[in-house]
């Protein structure tokens, strides 16, 4: 039992030997990859806040957004109304212009009606007299 003893812990040594000198063998390469590995874990919460920052820069733009689409809508609102006005002002400039200009524009047949008409006035005052 003893020779089984001994060859069995020799073989134990030998398998843990073994396990030690692969993963030892490569422990540069097994090092730059756990850097490599905490590298991309801190890029990957990086861009995990930023994701969150963005999102909620989003919803704020996008309120923003609509509250601006809103006043717009008022506005188109109240362009449009403004405009009716400003027809209005048109026509009644013009209306007023050609008015104006029947006015500075002596009109020779109202003239002579007017002047008709005073006549026939005092003629009219001169035969009533009371006395």
């Amino acid at each position: 039992m003893t020779p089984y003893l001994i060859l069995s812990s020799l073989l134990w040594i030998g398998v843990g030997y073994l396990i030690f000198y692969l993963r030892y063998q490569y422990r540069d390469t097994v090092n730059e990859l756990r850097s490599h590995l905490k590298e991309a874990s801190k890029q990957i919460q990086f861009l995990q806040e930023e994701l969150e920052e963005f999102s909620a820069q989003n919803e704020i733009l996008k309120s923003k957004t609509g509250e601006l689409l809103d006043k717009n809508d008022e506005l188109h609102d109240v362009v449009a109304e403004l405009s009716t006005y400003y027809v209005h002002i048109k026509k009644a400039s013009e209306k007023s212009s050609e008015l104006n200009k029947f006015l500075t524009e002596p009109d020779p047949a109202l003239e002579e009606k007017i002047y008709k008409q005073l006549k026939r006035d005092k003629k009219a005052d001169s035969e009533k007299s009371f006395f």
